[in-house]
């Protein structure tokens, strides 16, 4: 019964990883139920209705994507500079990168290996199991540990006129150990936008994935050009995808399951945490040879054609 119990205990996916493509933190946040959108006075119409949703494991960023991160993202795909990209108030390396549009933020999410988060997702990840107002509690400016802000919003009262170094917030973080997901900066989510949606919404992982007559995507989190009341958890915002703003970053995630795929890639043969010719050369040297030391990729007691097969269907494939 203790063997048993181990080998479970391994398999559990960590709490908190580092992403290696992006050198980003990431964060676990385990599969469960809440109640999205919001039923109080304060809601805006697109919050309601107030609905049950189950999610899968994921991952997300414990930060929101930043300059310096986004600088290895543009040297190495030569994407074009974000606008504000100069801007001596908004650049620097730790700050979060902003003026990104919804398709620089989805090239940055593929280039590293991950995807933006959906709506339902995003909003589990600041809200919890407590369903929050705002990440730490339901009071924006409930003191906690003698200090009063906890979020990065209009105003420099909170230390900062525009946008605050990630992580300046201690006291702002949610239930899942995630920063910055009130106030800082705006953040897009892979949902396209419909202020309707919540009456038709999936229970099990939804993601609006059908343009409405606006064509706009969804953003969550408020700004620091935002007021405390705009920046509650279940405010939703929407831009036209090929716009940006000062006010505009992001932050990824990835399922859980993909994750664990990728830290066991069978096909990486030399373990240099990427499947390519190297890969492939090792089969070729094992070739045809029964019960091989290495090459035998589907373990069916043989190196073959069924194992170069394996390797090439995923050359390219990271350890991130």
């Amino acid at each position: 019964m203790l063997f048993l119990i181990t080998i479970h205990l391994w398999s559990m996916p960590a709490s908190e990883i580092i992403h290696e493509k992006d050198n980003s933190l990431m964060v676990l946040v385990p599969n469960g139920k809440f109640m999205m959108g919001s039923t109080k006075d304060i809601a805006d119409p697109d919050e309601t209705p107030i609905h049950i949703i189950k999610l899968d494991a994921f991952y997300i960023d414990k930060f929101e994507v930043t300059n310096v991160q986004y600088a290895l993202f543009l040297s190495e795909t030569r994407h074009a500079t974000p606008r504000f990209w100069n801007d001596p108030d908004l650049n620097r390396p730790d700050q979060p990168v902003v003026g990104v549009s919804f398709e620089g933020a989805s090239r940055y999410a593929n280039w590293a290996g991950k995807r933006l988060p959906t709506e339902a997702e995003w909003e589990f990840s600041a809200r919890g199991t407590n369903e929050n107002q705002y990440p730490w509690g339901n009071q924006f400016e409930a003191e906690i540990s003698g200090r009063v802000n906890h979020a990065n919003v209009a105003g420099d009262t909170d230390g900062f006129d525009k946008t605050a170094p990630i992580g300046s917030f201690p006291t702002g973080i949610s239930q899942f150990g995630v920063h910055d997901l009130a106030g800082n900066a705006l953040e897009w989510v892979s949902d396209w936008y419909d202020e309707n949606y919540y009456a038709n919404s999936p229970v099990e992982n939804p993601e609006n994935k059908n343009p409405s007559n606006f064509l706009g995507r969804v953003l969550r989190g408020g700004s620091w050009r935002k007021p405390p009341l705009k920046v509650r958890s279940t405010m939703r915002y929407t831009l036209l995808p090929n716009l940006s703003d000062n006010t505009i970053g992001f932050r990824c995630a990835i399922t859980a399951s993909q994750q664990a795929s990728h830290d066991n890639l069978p096909w990486d043969l030399n373990k240099d945490r990427i499947v390519d010719i190297l890969d492939l050369v090792i089969v070729a040297i094992y070739f045809e040879m029964v019960n091989a030391p290495n090459g035998d990729v589907n373990k069916d007691g043989v190196v073959d054609i069924l194992d170069l097969v394996a390797v090439a269907n995923h050359f390219g494939d990271r350890i991130d």
